[in-house]
């Protein structure tokens, strides 16, 4: 009879006692006697039952709760992350003696254990009136003698989430690559397309501005193009009639197709800045509301600013005030150039073109800011040519 009692203690104590006998003789035992530990909050005992990989990723997951959440950074302690900290909900859900062995494969196991979870079925989302128990697997790993919790490796459901999610990824990639590729030819093409008319070097527009405008309207000198006056007007100089802008948002606008899509060009022209601080916006070439894609402009201090699809080029020479220079700008595939009466001034060694997906043109102010930008400027024979030409052509 004695005996027969001290079997059934033994027994009873190995099923519901994390102290006595070996509960971690087997994964479910450790599982057990750990969510006993949590509801114990036995935070060292707790932190004793991850594995040593999974007690390395506590310490990262409760640094970067610490970092995320300083005001409670004190209870996100690695020993306190799954014990007493909002985290320890993880496990507290679990039922406590419910853990049992589903697998054991070598050192890997896989342990079920209920977790409780209650519904509100008359008013979803409120506190729940019934609770279920739903079985819930654990991973364990035998390490050092004894099974411990698995942080690292998923459970069975969780992996056939992930490989699912990785074969959507890579899909996703595939199917990125294949767009990126496709609109990488595409671009190429168009861009022989573009540079394919760099052979052969004319003019495209010209405004010498040496007569009255029609209303608000200036014809070319090619007759082609038109451009609108919006408040720029013309003057008689000594030096002959001139473009004048002298207030904030006059400007002319140009055809924006005069310089779409070129692959190569050149732009000249004479000016001459009227004071010694205004930043003269000579032209803009912008996708209304977003950026300028392409620019000319003198800075308050007299340098000269060129600018093609991003790409920017700085004059190492500055224009006094009150004198009129030739100004010509030139870009192709061999990159950008600056001229300042026929000298070369700086350049650029990076292809460019200009494109199309800019669509309003304008000289004296930028458009995407047009009421509170202006320039005191003067121009005169303004030209703009497609193709590559030599040196000569820039001293015109």
């Amino acid at each position: 009879m004695t005996s027969r009692v001290v079997n059934l203690l033994l027994i009873s104590c190995l099923t519901f006692f994390a102290g006595c006998g070996d509960p971690k003789k087997s994964p479910a035992d450790s599982v057990n006697a750990f969510l006993r530990a949590v509801h114990r909050q036995d935070c060292k005992e707790v932190f004793s039952f991850f594995s040593s990989a999974s007690q390395e990723k506590v310490r990262e997951e409760a640094a970067r709760a610490a970092k995320d959440y300083p005001t409670y950074a004190k209870d996100f302690t690695p020993e306190n992350f799954y014990c007493t900290s909002v985290y320890a909900n993880r496990y507290l859900t679990f039922t406590r003696g419910s853990a049992k062995n589903e697998s054991i494969d070598g050192t890997n196991a896989v342990v079920v254990a209920n977790v409780r979870e209650g519904k509100n079925e008359l008013i979803p989302g409120f506190f729940p009136l019934t609770f279920t128990n739903v079985p819930t697997r654990i991973m364990m790993v035998f390490e050092d003698g004894t099974w411990k919790l698995d942080l690292i490796k998923p459970t069975p459901e969780v992996a056939k989430v992930l490989e699912a999610r990785e074969v959507a990824i890579n899909k996703e990639r595939e199917a990125i690559a294949r767009y990126q590729a496709e609109r990488a030819l595409a671009e190429q093409k168009q861009l022989e397309t573009i540079y394919s008319h760099c052979t052969n070097f004319h003019l495209v527009v010209r405004w010498k501005f040496d007569r009255e405008p029609a209303g608000e309207k200036i014809k070319d000198e090619t007759g082609a193009f038109t451009a609108e006056l919006l408040g720029a007007h013309i003057v008689d100089l000594p030096e002959g009639k001139a473009l004048q802008f002298q207030a904030v948002s006059e400007a002319v606008r140009l055809p924006e197709e005069i310089l779409n899509n070129r692959g190569c060009g050149m732009i000249t022209f004479r000016f001459r800045r009227d004071d010694a601080e205004t930043q003269d916006r000579i032209l803009y070439k912008v996708l209304p509301g977003v950026f300028s894609e392409t620019g000319i402009e003198v800075g308050g201090d007299g340098r000269v600013y060129f600018s093609v699809q991003r790409n920017s080029l700085a004059s190492k020479s500055l224009l006094d005030p009150q004198k009129f220079y030739q100004l010509t700008f030139v870009w192709n595939r061999n990159g950008m150039r600056i001229y300042i009466d026929g000298k070369l001034d700086a350049t650029l060694e990076r292809p460019v073109y200009t494109s199309a997906r800019a669509t309003k043109t304008e000289m004296g102010r930028d458009p995407n800011d047009a009421l509170k930008t202006g320039s005191r400027m003067t121009i005169q024979d303004l030209r703009i040519y497609e193709g590559v030409a030599d040196e000569s052509a820039f001293a015109q």
